[in-house]
This record gives C-alpha cells, structure tokens and sequence, in this order.
C-alpha cells in the first residue's frame, strides 16, 4: 500500500527539521548523518533528500553532502518569527508560486510528482471554476458560513481610475539579531517597529508631495533638559522556566508588535480618518489568538485587545472600513466546502494555493462568515473573502454591517492599487501597505542602528570601568604584598 499524503507530508517535514539541525551544527547534511538521526536506510533517506532539492530547500554538493539554501529557509522563517511553534512544515516552503507552476507544462516532472506525493490538488483550474461560478450559494448546504450570489464571483474586481482620493495603509515589521557581549554572554535583541502611509492619487497617479507617512517608534535624543518619560519601544522578560522563556518571549514580541500596530492605526484614524474610507492593514485584523498564563502575558494580551476594540471603535466613528491584509495564509475553510460542493478527489491543501489554481484575474469567492475563533477577541460582523491579481490571491479580512456593498468597494480599490511583489514570497497586496512596510522598515533600520550603538557605548564604558577597577585592585594588591615583603625582610 502506497504511504499517503499526510504520512509522507508528516515525514517530509520531520527530515526537514532534521536537515536544519544537523546543518547547525555541521554546516551541511550528509546522508549517513541523517540517517542516523532519523533512524531510516542511507537510500530511504536519499529519497526525502531528493525531494527537498526538488523544493529548492537543499542543494547537492557531491559525495553524499548537502547544503541549505539559507535564503529559501530565511524567507519562509521571517513570516512565521513570532507564530508559537519551532517546527518548519513543508507545506510552508509550497506556496502559490509552486501551486501556479504545477498547472503549466514547463514544469519538471519531479516537481509534477513530487505534488502528488504531497496530496497536491489534482484538479483542471478552468472546468473547476466554471463549476464555481454556476453554483449558488443558496443551492449549498453553507448558508451559514457563505454569504453572497455564487462561490466564485467572475471578473469582480474593476480597475478604478483614482482622482482625488486617499487611501491608508499600515504594516509591521521586525528584525531578531544575536550580538555577543564580549567572550561571555550573548544578547538576543527583537525590533519592532510600524508603519503608516497615506497615499493621495490625483488623475490615477501617486502624488507624493500630498501623500504623508508616520512610524513608532519615533526615538530622540534625550540631553537631559525635557521630560523623560519611561516606556516604549523596551520591553524586557524574564522567566523562572528557562524552557519556556523562548515560547514566551515570542509571544509576548507578537503582543507588543499588534499592540504597537493597533495604537498607531488609532492615531491615523483620528488625525486623517476624514480623508479616506477604507482602512488596509497588512496581517489578519484581529490579533492572533494564544492561551497564555503569565501574569506579564496575560497583561499584554489584555492591552492588546483593548486596543484592537479601540481601533474598530475609532474606525466605525470616522466611518471608515478596517481591512486586514492577508498575503500568506494556512487557512483550508473555503477550500473544505468547496470540496463538499464539487465531490471530487482534490487532494488536501490551504485556499491561497487552491484558489491560485481556480481563480483567473479580478475574480473573487463569496463572503466568508467567520464566528468567534478560540482565544479571540470577540467581534461581530466578521467577514473575508480571496482576490485574484495575477498572479497571486490574497485575502481580506473587513468588518461591516453592509458586507456585499464594502466587499466590492474593498475589491475594487484593491485590485486597483496591486502590483506584482518585488520579491518572492513578500507582501502582495495594495501598494499603500507595502508602502507602509517600507516606512516600517526603515525606521526598523535607524531603531537597530541607535540601539546598537547605545549598547556598545555603554558596555565599552562599563568594560572600561571594570578595567580600571580591576587594575587599582592589582595594584592595591601588588601594594601590600611589597609591604608585608619589606616587613618580613626586616623580621
């Protein structure tokens, strides 16, 4: 009996994490190595191998060796810093990009059955969408989760020639660097820092000199002369389980970068909320939900969520639509009763990399409900629905009492203002968010930069203290013991 798809997918990732341990701390992966580790025959384990080459996740380099391709693994690791898992699952490094190539002829037959062997959909995008595109959503048995005509909506998305309009957008980002206090200790530091821009188009054209941007935090120098306010942008944690200091300070990073995210959104919405109506944030709207136990954490989620309805309050008083932006998703719901509704074998998969396969330029699925998800903040009228512009799908997440009419304003406005991503694996989406990101990532450059430097002039003060402490010491020391010399002599 052949292995099946989740056995093999299961396994795949198992030789991957694997691969990443042993290349830590060997700087590559030989077969013997890995078969050691994982307990497999040296020609079993050339077979995962061959597979995760396949992927562009390893190269070959002769005699039974291999190496990680740093770059695929570092793409992939930047979205997933802050989730509360250490695994890498293989299902990560298959995204859209391969889901599209899978369809084409040019694509090599290892790849081709390398999809198979992962359960890959097996499907003919157009004969599928077709079906999509006829099937009421009355006619199914999802009322209660789909909202909308069809499953798919045809040709949604318009092109709108934008003339005196604003449109908001605000993104996150973050950099973990190790640096080493001398030869005794190393600092882990994480930097967050968020983003805003508002772009104003005229005659469907960015106007630059009209557009205005804002980023937190804003650091300064402090001479000693203006107030000193304690707080923001350092955060420090400790734990009396090392073990779960790790999980911890992940957590609690992803709590402070929303908390950060969700107070800037609250200060554009009430100094410009009156300039434009809808509201792009890249990442899901609604923070991500954890169980936590710690007093500390448990107090940053509070304050999190207490944002989070501030920020919905905030945007519902200025009229405006808020809207999160979702490049990279593992969700699999529309995908699950799509799969009800056409009664065929499509194998197992997430919905960007379905719809990726399904979904042709401007189209767009039906409204999704979303209820209330476990360790969520409640909210209400929650709603998401997938976009194509070619060649990726994204996803939006908005909150509305008037769903159908906002979906198409969101669709529009997004379809309108999304260009191909510079980068492989990086943020789709309208270009006032990854604008956002740009603004975010610089000032996330002079943060490390500053804090740095502060850090080494410091500590080098410090060490120099220490020296001078330690050489009065010596010398204090090389004092008496020339006294007591002096005093035995004459004894």
């Amino acid at each position: 009996m052949g292995r099946t798809g989740s056995t093999y997918r299961a396994r795949l990732t198992l030789i991957l994490n694997a691969c990443l341990e042993i290349f830590t701390q060997q700087g590559v992966v030989d077969v013997s190595s890995l078969a050691d580790k994982v307990d497999l025959t040296e020609r079993a384990v050339k077979d995962y191998l061959d597979d995760l080459s396949n992927l562009d996740i390893l190269t070959y380099e002769g005699a039974g060796r291999y190496r990680v391709n740093i770059d695929r693994i570092d793409d992939v690791t930047s979205e997933l810093l802050f989730e509360p898992k250490s695994t890498l699952l293989v299902e990560n490094f298959v995204g859209q990009d391969t889901a599209a190539q899978a369809e084409l002829i040019s694509v090599s037959d290892k790849v081709r059955r390398l999809l198979e062997k992962l359960d890959f959909p097996k499907i003919l995008g157009t004969e599928v969408r077709e079906k999509l595109c006829k099937t009421r959503v009355e006619e199914t048995e999802y009322l209660n989760h789909l909202l909308g005509e069809t499953l798919v909506l045809p040709k949604f998305a318009d092109d709108l020639f934008l003339d005196n309009v604003y449109v908001c957008g605000s993104a996150s980002a973050h950099k973990l660097e190790h640096w080493a206090l001398f030869d005794f200790s190393l600092l882990s530091v994480v930097a967050l820092s968020s983003g805003a821009y508002l772009g104003f188009f005229d005659k469907n054209i960015l106007d630059q000199g009209k557009s205005l941007s804002r980023y937190i935090p804003d650091l300064h120098s402090y001479r000693g002369i203006e107030p000193f306010e304690e707080g923001e942008p350092f955060f420090e944690m400790s734990t009396d389980f090392p073990e779960l200091l790790e999980a911890g300070r992940s957590i609690a990073a992803r709590y402070l970068r929303e908390i950060q995210h969700y107070r800037l959104g609250v200060e554009i919405l009430e100094e410009h909320g009156d300039k434009f109506q809808v509201y792009f944030k890249l990442g899901s709207l609604a923070p991500h939900g954890f169980m936590v136990y710690s007093r500390e954490l448990v107090r940053l989620r509070d304050r999190c969520h207490e944002l989070y309805y501030k920020f919905l309050e905030t945007a519902s008083k200025c009229d405006v639509v808020p809207v999160g932006v979702v490049p990279i998703s593992m969700d699999n719901f529309f995908f699950k009763m799509v799969r009800g509704v056409l009664k065929q074998d499509l194998g197992s998969t997430n919905d960007l990399n379905f719809l990726s396969l399904v979904l042709e330029d401007g189209d767009s699925t039906c409204l999704i409900k979303r209820g209330h998800e476990k360790d969520k903040p409640p909210t209400e009228n929650n709603y998401e629905f997938y976009v194509m512009k070619k060649p990726f799908v994204t996803k939006y997440e908005f909150i509305s009492k008037n769903p159908l009419q906002d979906q198409k304003r969101i669709a529009d406005l997004a379809f309108s203002l999304s260009s191909i991503p510079l980068k492989s694996r990086f943020e789709g989406g309208p270009s006032v968010v990854s604008s956002a990101k740009n603004v975010a990532m610089v000032n996330l450059e002079q943060l490390m930069k500053a804090v740095k430097g502060s850090l080494k002039t410091g500590l080098m003060g410090l060490w120099d203290e220490l020296q001078r402490t330690r050489d009065l010491k010596r010398l204090k020391n090389a004092g008496r013991k020339k006294a007591n010399a002096k005093e035995n002599h004459k004894q």
